[in-house]
C-alpha cells in the first residue's frame, strides 16, 4: 500500500468515526424516548436503559388520556391550507423574481433576503396586536392566513434559484404559441420546479407539524389545541407522566419521519440543484 493510499484510508476512517459520532448524538435521545415510552412509571428514572417489561399499552393510554384525534384534526386543519398557501405563494413570488424584469427588482430581492436575518421575536408582538385587533385570536386564522402572502423569504429564494436555471427558450417558445404568463407559470415552471417545491413542502410540513410557539400564542381553548401543544397536557402541576408523554411524542414524530424518509430524494435534489444555480 502506497503512502497516498494510506493517507486516503486514514482520512476515510476519520470521516467514518465522525459520522458514527454524529449518528450517536442524534440516535441516543431518540432511543431513550422509545425506551421511556415502553416503561412503567416506576422504571422511568431507573438506571436500566431497556425496560424490564414492555408496556405497549402506554401508546393506547397516551391516545385516550387526551383528545389526541381532536388535536390531530386541528393540526391537519392548519397544515393543509398552510402547505398550499406557502408552496403556491412562494412559487409565484419566485417566478416574478426569476423571470420578470422591472425597476427595483434587485433592491426588492435584497430586502427580501434581509428579512431572513430578522428574528421572529421582533415581529411577534406587533403581529399579535394586529391579529387581536382583527378578532382572530383563539382562531386558526393567524396560523393560516400569513402563509398566503409570500410563503417565506427562504422558500422564495430556494425556488427562485432553481427557476433561474430553467432555459428562457421555453418561455419564448410558449409565447410564440400564444401562452400567457399565467399559463407558462402553471404549465411549464411549476412542473419543472418539482424538486424545490417538494423541498419547500417538506420544510413547511415539518414546521407546522412541530410548531409549538404559534398555537401557544394564538390558541386559548383546549379543544383547538394542536398535537404539539397538546403534549403539554401530560404535564401536571407537580408531576409529569413521562412514559405516556414519550409515547405520544413517538406517535407525533412518526408522520414526520415517514414523510422525510419517502421524499428525501426530492428534498436533497431540490436543495442541491437550487444551490448549484448561479444567481
Amino acid at each position: 500500500m502506497t503512502i497516498k493510499q494510506k493517507k486516503w484510508s486514514f482520512g476515510k476512517l476519520i470521516a467514518f468515526l465522525l459520522l458514527i459520532g454524529g449518528a450517536a448524538v442524534v440516535l441516543v435521545p431518540l432511543l431513550w424516548t422509545v425506551s421511556t415510552s415502553l416503561k412503567s412509571p416506576a422504571e422511568v428514572f431507573q438506571d436500566s436503559f431497556i425496560p424490564k417489561a414492555w408496556h405497549w399499552d402506554n401508546y393506547k393510554n397516551a391516545v385516550t388520556a387526551v383528545p389526541f384525534f381532536l388535536f390531530l384534526k386541528n393540526t391537519l386543519i392548519i397544515l393543509i391550507p398552510v402547505m398550499i398557501g406557502t408552496v403556491f405563494s412562494s412559487a409565484l413570488c419566485a417566478y416574478g423574481f426569476a423571470r420578470f424584469r422591472f425597476k427595483g427588482k434587485r433592491f426588492l430581492f435584497l430586502v427580501l433576503l434581509a428579512t431572513m436575518m430578522l428574528p421572529g421575536q421582533v415581529t411577534m408582538i406587533p403581529m399579535f396586536i394586529m391579529f387581536k385587533e382583527a378578532g382572530w385570536v383563539d382562531t386558526f386564522l393567524p396560523l393560516i392566513i400569513p402563509s398566503f402572502f409570500g410563503g417565506g423569504a427562504f422558500n422564495i429564494f430556494l425556488i427562485r434559484q432553481f427557476m433561474r436555471g430553467i432555459p428562457r427558450d421555453l418561455d419564448e417558445a410558449a409565447f410564440m404559441d400564444g401562452a400567457s404568463r399565467w399559463s407558462i407559470f402553471t404549465r411549464i415552471m411549476l412542473p419543472l420546479s418539482k424538486p424545490p417545491l417538494i423541498a419547500v413542502s417538506i420544510f413547511t410540513f415539518m414546521g407546522v407539524w412541530n410548531d409549538f410557539q404559534g398555537p401557544l400564542i394564538y390558541l386559548n381553548t383546549n379543544t383547538k389545541y394542536t398535537l404539539a401543544l397538546g403534549l403539554s397536557m401530560f404535564k401536571g402541576l407537580y408531576n409529569v407522566e413521562w412514559n405516556m408523554l414519550m409515547a405520544a411524542t413517538i406517535l407525533i414524530m412518526l408522520p414526520a419521519i415517514i414523510v422525510f424518509f419517502f421524499l428525501q430524494k426530492y428534498f436533497i435534489e431540490g436543495i442541491s440543484l437550487s444551490s448549484a444555480t448561479k444567481g
